[in-house]
């Protein structure tokens, strides 16, 4: 049988569920634990942590690589992170950090090295945003090995990543909008597009909608879920954040263009109720966004007359900003899109609505008016 650790040596190493090894001691009063990426490690660790208990506990570093490191927290993140979210950091590792990193030891990452990256990068043509993706992968993944007491402090804290340039995104008006639904009468994706444009919501929000979801007879719509294409195929997942699970009222053009898509469904002889999705290509499929794109909603915008924009601003960005400009609470809005921040809503969309200032308020305050008109004489 293998020997028990007396009392005051801490407890013998045991190896983690996640492949680490943790050893535990008591200090002041409290249990604390000490990690290596094996048990040998950990017990080195604790014995150093030990030996220093008078005192502030020694960091002893890991000596794993970022390789191995990432290995553990891709397995890690399965189970804390959205798949969408580790599917975009394993890209992201795959094709930039570990080409750069991987057979360098986790504790020999230095903010000159990760510099250098981001400078290497921006020089190999990559748009700022992609850097600052790569930079938020990285900073995370590090942040965890701290958490795990891999590393002592994250050196990503200290570089300067890209400042990236607000983007440019052009709306369309409520006369190119009108035009916009126009077109799109008649067509198979007619409740899609009258859908997106009305009420907002998000594309994995629209295609993941069951006709469960929808009470036509009320005018409501409950988005519940959102439709994630990826690797391995589809998957529906929860929305994009914890305000995203609302309820949203349909204006009459939004109902009666899903009364119009519910019967073209059942002439194509799909289901209509229960769990089977609003939204599905002609075999009864989940609509996959980029052929959507290519082939219905590009030529859409082409036939309208209307600007090569994306579906975001065409749909998103003109409802969030219509119902503004319309003078419907800016707290409702925000909750119809699921925004959990009015001022994030007012911050990335004031610009896009001129008719916001004081509407005369000073001339008439001040008595700008009357001088304005002596002075034209």
């Amino acid at each position: 049988m293998a020997r028990k650790n007396a009392n005051g040596e801490g407890s013998r190493a045991r190896q983690r569920a996640d492949g680490r090894g943790e050893a535990r001691y008591w200090k002041d009063g409290k249990r604390r634990s000490v990690y290596g990426s094996t048990r040998k490690e950990a017990t080195d660790k604790l014995a150093k942590a030990m030996a220093s208990k008078d005192g502030p506990p020694v960091f002893v570093p890991s000596n794993i690589t970022i390789a191995e490191f990432f290995a553990q927290y891709e397995d890690a993140a399965k189970h804390s992170m959205k798949r969408r979210s580790v599917e975009t950091v394993r890209d992201i590792a795959r094709l930039h950090i570990l080409p750069a990193f991987g057979t360098i030891k986790l504790k020999d990452l230095s903010r000159e090295r990760v510099q250098r990256l981001y400078s290497d990068k921006l020089d190999a043509g990559l748009s700022a945003a992609r850097v600052r993706r790569i930079h938020g992968a990285l900073s995370s993944a590090i942040n965890m090995a701290v958490r795990w007491g891999l590393l002592e402090r994250n050196v990503c804290k200290e570089v300067s990543p890209p400042r990236v340039p607000q983007p440019e995104i052009r709306p369309l008006s409520k006369e190119e909008a009108k035009r916009f639904i126009d077109t799109a009468e008649g067509d198979r994706y007619e409740a899609l597009f009258v859908l997106g444009l009305t009420c907002g919501a998000r594309w994995g929000e629209l295609t993941g909608l069951f006709w469960s979801d929808l009470e036509l007879d009320r005018g409501v719509m409950r988005i519940q879920r959102s439709l994630i294409n990826g690797y391995g195929g589809h998957t529906f997942d929860t929305p994009k954040t914890r305000g995203s699970r609302r309820s949203v009222g349909l204006s009459k053009l939004a109902v009666e263009a899903l009364k119009r898509h519910r019967k073209r469904q059942l002439d194509e002889g799909l289901s209509v109720e229960g769990d089977a999705l609003v939204f599905t290509n002609s075999i009864g499929k989940t609509i996959h966004a980029s052929n959507f794109i290519r082939r219905d909603f590009k030529p859409l915008l082409k036939k309208a007359g209307l600007p090569n924009t994306n579906w975001q601003a065409a749909t998103r960005h003109t409802c969030t900003c219509i119902l503004l400009l319309e003078g419907v609470n800016p707290k409702s809005v925000a909750m119809q899109m699921g925004w959990s921040s009015v001022a994030f809503m007012l911050e990335n969309y004031a610009r896009f609505l001129p008719g916001w200032g004081d509407n005369g308020v000073m001339d008439v305050a001040l008595g700008g008016l009357p001088r304005l008109r002596q002075e034209s004489f």
